[in-house]
């Protein structure tokens, strides 16, 4: 992480170097999250329990990809990765949310402004897939954020956050995230009823530092909230102060918080309630932090 006086000197360039009056805002470099990776030693049952337990959509089927498994499903507003990386033993939290993957304007693009708005970045890694011919493409290009993570890759990493890229010709990306919007809709969100991811809630040691970090990288949107930044029709992240850098937990958004109790109590899914939230119980989903609330109305202040 930069030190608190390297964001404040990275927030007086951008206002600095900013547009003159009567110029157009430079837009932020990403504009939603695009998906949030789950690092798990059992990725076969997290991505059962979404896709089969709760019938979400599936984005893409879990599968073996060069030693990565990996399989991802739609929450509506993101897809959530369940990935098991090569390698990966003894760590001391099995699974955790570890990544959040940001979609860039166009990476290039994104890029450039990065630099001007004196964010550091690691170097592109391109991930390339061999064709049934043993031609060889780029399937995405990933990038991380330097000062949002604690390391490059995400299999070192309790926390990264990385622009992601996907070449048009191995997915399109926004096709894919408005079917699959579709999809859920026809669904009804699931036996949950779920209608999207509302917060990513982020612990952090540094919390103006933190906060500091993502209004230079989300600027000129503003904080929705103390703390809270929304990144454009994904899901919003939320700082809390903590003693670790890491990400905590998932705030799902439903559309009927009774007949999502019913499901998750009949299936014996269900932790903590009360009249305004629900928690899965921990155990149930490889010990991480889901919540459900109700689905926020149009006047709600969040």
């Amino acid at each position: 992480m930069l030190s608190s006086m390297r964001f404040c000197l990275a927030l007086a360039a951008i206002i600095l170097s900013g547009p003159m009056l009567g110029q157009k805002v430079p837009p932020a470099p990403v504009q939603y999250i695009d998906h949030i990776m789950i690092r798990s030693d059992d990725p076969e049952a997290l991505f059962a329990l979404f896709s089969s337990t709760l019938q979400l959509p599936i984005a893409w089927p879990l599968g073996d990809r060069g030693g990565v498994v990996s399989g991802g499903v739609c929450f509506g507003n993101v897809n959530i990765e369940a990935i098991k990386f090569p390698g990966q033993i003894n760590d001391p939290t099995p699974t955790h949310l570890v990544g959040l993957a940001l979609k860039p304007s166009s990476l290039d693009q994104s890029l450039r402004e990065l630099d001007r708005r004196g964010i550091a970045y690691g170097a592109p890694r391109p991930f390339v897939s061999v064709g049934p011919t043993g031609a060889k493409t780029t399937s995405f290009t990933n990038v991380t954020l330097q000062q949002l993570s604690d390391a490059d890759q995400p299999s070192d990493a309790t926390i990264q956050v990385f622009l992601s890229e996907y070449n048009p010709a191995y997915v399109d990306a926004a096709a894919r995230r408005a079917r699959l919007r579709d999809e859920l809709i026809a669904k009804r969100g699931g036996p949950l009823g779920v209608v999207g991811v509302q917060e990513v809630t982020i612990g952090t040691v540094d919390l103006t530092g933190a906060n500091r970090a993502w209004q230079t990288l989300v600027s000129p949107a503003p904080p929705s909230n103390v703390n809270l930044w929304r990144i454009g029709d994904g899901p919003a992240v939320r700082l809390v102060q903590s003693e670790s850098n890491m990400i905590q937990g998932l705030v799902l958004a439903v559309t009927a918080l009774p007949t999502a109790r019913d499901f998750l109590e009949k299936n014996g899914l269900l932790g903590t309630s009360s009249d305004t939230e629900l928690v899965i119980v921990p155990s149930k989903v490889r010990g991480l932090n889901i919540r459900l609330v109700s689905e926020p109305t149009a006047s709600t202040n969040q």
